[in-house]
C-alpha cells in the first residue's frame, strides 16, 4: 500500500496575554524569581538567553508562559540552590507552558532534586534542556493531569540510587512525548511514567554511554501507544529490560501496549526487548525491528497481536547506516525495506507512522516509497530527509474528498484565518515537485486543481502542521 502524507504548517497565531514580563542581566527585573511572586493568571515572561546561577524559585499564577527569548537557552544552574527541598523550579499553576529553559545541577537532601518538580494541573514544556539533576522532571501524581513534552533533552539525570531518573511522570490522566531526545541516565530511567495513557511518538530513547536501567517503564500498566521511536540499551546498563510495561501495578483499567515502527537496539550482552505482566490485555506489535541479543518477549497476554516485526540477533544483518552512532536508517539491502504492512487504526485512531525522528529533536516527514512501508523507525529514502518546521500550536483543518477522483480538486479547510501568506507543495512518491499552491493571508479555505495528475499516491506539504493520508482514484 501506498501513502499520500499531507504536511500543513500554519503561522502561530499570537494569543494576548495580561501582561509580558522580561527577566534578564539588562532588564528591570534581573532574575526569574525577581517576577515569581509578581506574575498573574495568563502572564508571559521573558527571560533573556544566557546563564543565571543560584536563581531557583516557584510559580504560582495559572497559564503561564515562560520562555527564553534571544539566541539558545536561558540556563538555570542551580549551583547548591533550591526551592523548598525541591527543584530548581517548584511550578505549582494550572496550565504552565515553558519554551527554551536549561536547568542543570540541582541536588537536595532527599536525593530528588529536580529541574522542575511539577505539582500544578497540566504542564507544556517545548525545546527545554534538563542535565545532570538528580531528577530531570519530577510531577504530581494528581489522576487528571495531561502532559506534553515536545523537543525536549533530558541527560545525565539521576542521582545513582534507581529511584531518579532522566522524567518521572506520577499516576496522572496522560503523557505525551514527541520529538524528544532522553539519553545516559545515571542508574534511573531515560522515561518513567505512571500515567493512565501514554502516547510516545517520534522520540529517541538511547542509553548511550551511560549506566541507567530501563529505556521507557510503565510499571502501572494504562495504555501506552509508542510510534516510531528509536530505541537503544547501552551496554552498561544496569537492568536488561529495554520496554517494561506494568511490572509494578495494574492499577489502570486499561492493560494494552501497542508498538508500531519502533526500532529497538540492544547493545548490552543479554536482556529483555519487551516485558509485560500477566494481567496485559492486549499487545499489539507491528512493523517493528528488534536487533541484539536478548529475550524477545517476557510476559503472557489475553490476546497477542504481531505482525510484520523483524527480530535480528546481530546488528549488522539488520543493515543500517550507522548504528554505531546511533544511525539507524535502513541501507537499501536492509531487511526492513518494504516489510512492513499498514498498522491499521486502534480505537479509530490510524497508527501509520506520519512522521520520522530528525536528530537533534525534530521530526521529518515519513515520505513512503516502494511496495510496502519498511519495518522499524525510518524509510529508505534516495532523496534525503527533509526538514520540517515545528509547530507550538495545533490548528484544526480538513482535506476533502479522500479518496478523490482524478478529475476533481481537493479542498483545504482551516478552522481559522491565516495572518501570513503561505505555500503548499505537491510532491510525488520520488520528492519530485509537481505543484505549488500560495495560501493567501486572510483566507481560510483552497482549493488545489488535481485534474492532471495521475492517480496514486502523493504527498503535499506546507512547511509544517501535521499529515493526512491522501488517495487519488481513477
Amino acid at each position: 500500500m501506498k501513502y499520500f502524507v499531507f504536511v500543513f504548517a500554519l503561522v502561530q497565531f499570537h494569543v494576548a496575554h495580561a501582561k509580558i514580563w522580561q527577566v534578564g542581566p539588562t532588564r528591570s527585573y534581573l532574575v526569574p524569581s525577581a517576577v515569581s511572586s509578581l506574575v498573574a493568571d495568563g502572564d508571559t515572561v521573558e527571560i533573556d538567553a544566557g546563564l543565571y546561577t543560584g536563581n531557583v524559585t516557584k510559580w504560582f499564577a495559572n497559564n503561564l508562559v515562560i520562555r527564553a527569548v534571544g539566541n539558545g537557552y536561558a540556563h538555570l544552574e542551580a549551583a547548591g540552590n533550591y526551592a523548598e527541598g525541591k527543584a530548581i523550579w517548584v511550578i505549582k499553576g494550572a496550565n504552565c507552558t515553558v519554551e527554551g529553559i536549561e536547568f542543570s545541577g540541582c541536588q537536595v537532601p532527599d536525593h530528588n532534586g529536580a529541574g522542575i518538580r511539577q505539582e500544578g494541573q497540566h504542564l507544556t514544556l517545548r525545546n527545554c534542556y534538563f542535565h545532570h539533576n538528580e531528577m530531570g522532571i519530577l510531577t504530581s501524581t494528581d489522576g487528571v493531569s495531561d502532559f506534553l513534552f515536545e523537543s525536549c533533552e533530558f541527560s545525565h539525570n539521576g542521582y545513582g540510587d534507581g529511584y531518579s531518573h532522566n522524567i518521572y511522570v506520577g499516576a496522572v490522566n496522560s503523557l505525551t512525548m514527541r520529538y524528544c531526545y532522553s539519553h545516559d541516565a545515571h542508574i534511573g530511567h531515560l522515561v518513567k511514567s505512571r500515567a493512565r495513557y501514554n502516547s510516545l511518538y517520534y522520540n529517541r530513547f538511547t542509553g548511550e554511554n551511560g549506566d541507567g536501567s530501563y529505556e521507557v517503564d510503565m510499571p502501572n500498566g494504562g495504555r501506552a501507544i509508542l510510534i516510531g521511536n528509536l530505541i537503544e540499551q547501552s551496554p552498561n546498563s544496569q537492568n536488561g529490560g529495554i520496554i517494561a510495561f506494568a511490572a509494578e501495578n495494574q492499577n489502570h483499567p486499561e492493560q494494552e501496549l501497542i508498538l508500531v515502527h519502533n526500532t529497538v537496539v540492544n547493545d548490552r550482552s543479554n536482556g529483555r526487548f519487551v516485558q509485560f505482566s500477566n494481567a496485559t490485555t492486549l499487545l499489539k506489535m507491528t512493523n517493528n525491528l528488534f536487533v541484539g541479543p536478548g529475550t524477545y518477549l517476557q510476559g503472557t497476554t489475553a490476546l497477542l497481536d504481531t505482525s510484520h516485526n523483524i527480530r535480528l540477533t546481530n546488528i549488522a544483518e539488520a543493515m543500517l547506516s550507522d548504528p554505531a552512532n546511533f544511525e539507524y536508517r535502513p541501507l537499501p539491502n536492509s531487511p526492513c525495506v518494504d516489510a512492513g504492512i499498514d498498522p491499521g487504526a486502534f480505537n479509530n485512531e490510524s497508527l501509520a507512522a506520519l512522521y520520522a525522528y530528525l536528530h537533534p529533536m525534530s521530526r521529518t516527514a515519513r515520505w513512503y516509497s516502494g511496495s510496502a512501508p519498511d519495518v522499524g523507525a525510518y524509510e529508505y529514502l534516495v532523496l534525503p530527509y527533509r526538514w520540517i518546521e515545528d509547530q507550538s500550536t495545533e490548528t484544526n483543518w480538513k482535506v476533502y474528498p479522500n479518496p478523490l477522483a482524478s478529475n476533481q480538486s481537493l479542498t483545504l479547510l482551516l478552522d481559522q484565518t491565516l495572518e501570513n501568506e503561505s505555500q503548499a507543495y505537491l510532491f510525488d512518491a520520488t520528492g519530485k515537485a509537481l505543484r505549488t499552491l500560495t495560501l493567501e493571508r486572510g483566507v481560510k479555505t483552497f482549493q488545489l486543481d488535481l485534474q492532471s495528475v495521475p492517480p496514486g499516491a502523493y504527498f503535499l506539504q506546507v512547511a509544517g502542521l501535521g499529515i493526512k493520508e491522501l488517495f487519488i482514484n481513477p
